[in-house]
């Protein structure tokens, strides 16, 4: 579950305390939680654990894939299928990706027991090409990993685009893991390059999870998550709409109002008036300041949409006018002038491609070239002098001389 929400949180909390209080096992609160969060990186990856010392590898190696689709970064997913799965070669192969990650993780490399840091045997001169077939989008979100924040070339966005479908799966985990956060700040290039390759691809049933990156303010990774959506939009516009119409109902403000802009760029399809109109169904629910947010939100999108002698902006303005406060009116009034300019603007912008996108470097907050050639410790890891804090709560701040 991509950020998961507020009551996701506070299951866990409440399944740690079972389990410190002796009233749940560790196997049962994993379970729990992975019912209720099927991509639960935590979980899948202790219930894979418990099913290999229970020499059960079969369904090891089935939830060391789901820990994988849940945080394809982790190395520990590609060891442990190194240790379950009965084909050599594949198994071999998994080992190897596996050393490879592990090589940016330098704290766990104390951890790991010999067999899993031993020098695997020399490899034959060819892969099976089934083997290879199957690791080959394991291999290619390693090399974007690798990049980090560095530029790379169109060739590995080919790659990853001609195995599509079976990349999804792993370009979601990286979103995934981003949700939960397991990447550190050195990973948001992954993080882009994800998020665009997703709307490239173009699958609607990826939509959910790029629209909970289109309410954020960051503009390289909340931009790069409203091109993919619309990129997607776009090209199925009534598919998105229907996704659209389905992520409305119950959601907050600052998420109906990503969908308001999210609704006024896409194609005019049948029903997008109607879904926009739809959008205030939940407005009892919100306070004042929110209240404003979605009115002006769908206010803008209708008039971006239709001009200025919008029906659907009339009929928002009757129906849910008055709730709004004299500061969004003043608002309002402001982006009324600009609406003309801007509708212009939109019609006559041309779309990036996918490789203006993803090729690029990015920015590093210290302005200091980024390599990952060695390892790193990670914000989310235990700090190095043993506090038991995470790495970024405790001397991260130090060590960098802010």
């Amino acid at each position: 579950m991509i950020f998961p929400l507020v009551s996701v949180h506070e299951f866990r909390r409440e399944l740690a305390q079972k389990m410190n209080s002796g009233a749940l096992s560790d196997a049962e609160a994993f379970r729990q939680a992975l019912a209720v969060d099927p991509h639960d990186p935590a979980a899948s990856r202790f219930l894979a654990l418990t099913a290999e010392e229970a020499s059960n590898a079969s369904l090891a190696a089935q939830l060391a894939h789901r820990f994988i689709e849940a945080n394809p970064v982790s190395h520990e997913g590609y060891l442990l299928l190194g240790r379950v799965l009965s084909d050599a070669p594949l198994a071999a192969a998994y080992a190897a990706l596996g050393r490879k990650k592990l090589h940016f993780d330098p704290e766990a490399q104390a951890e790991l027991g010999p067999s899993d840091l031993a020098e695997p045997p020399a490899a034959p001169d060819s892969e099976p090409e089934a083997v290879s077939r199957e690791l080959e989008p394991h291999r290619l979100l390693h090399e974007l990993f690798v990049a980090g924040l560095e530029a790379i070339d169109a060739s590995l966005i080919d790659r990853v685009l001609a195995r599509g479908a079976d990349c999804a799966p792993l370009l979601l985990g990286v979103l995934n893991a981003y949700g939960e956060d397991l990447l550190s700040e050195t990973d948001d290039g992954l993080v882009v390059r994800a998020l665009a390759l997703l709307g490239e691809i173009g699958e609607p049933a990826v939509l959910p999870a790029l629209a909970r990156f289109v309410p954020l303010e960051d503009d390289t990774i909340g931009g790069a998550a409203r091109w993919a959506f619309l990129r997607i939009a776009r090209r199925l516009p009534a598919e998105a709409l229907d996704v659209i119409r389905r992520l409305a109902i119950g959601a907050e403000a600052l998420d109906l109002a990503a969908l308001a802009q999210q609704l006024c760029l896409m194609p005019d399809t049948p029903g997008r008036s109607e879904v926009l109109l739809s959008l205030a169904d939940n407005l009892a629910e919100f306070d004042k300041d929110e209240r404003d947010l979605v009115i002006v939100s769908m206010l803008t999108s209708a008039y971006v949409m239709h001009g200025a002698a919008s029906e659907a902006a009339a009929i928002i303005e009757t129906q849910y006018g008055a709730l709004l406060s004299r500061e969004a009116r003043k608002e309002l009034k402001s982006l009324r002038a600009e609406i003309e300019a801007a509708r212009q603007e939109i019609t006559e912008s041309e779309e990036p491609s996918i490789y203006e996108v993803c090729l690029d470097g990015f920015d590093v907050v210290d302005a200091e070239p980024f390599e990952r050639a060695e390892p790193k410790l990670g914000r989310n890891e235990p700090c190095w002098c043993g506090s038991g804090k995470k790495y970024k709560k405790c001397h991260l701040d130090a060590d960098e001389g802010r």
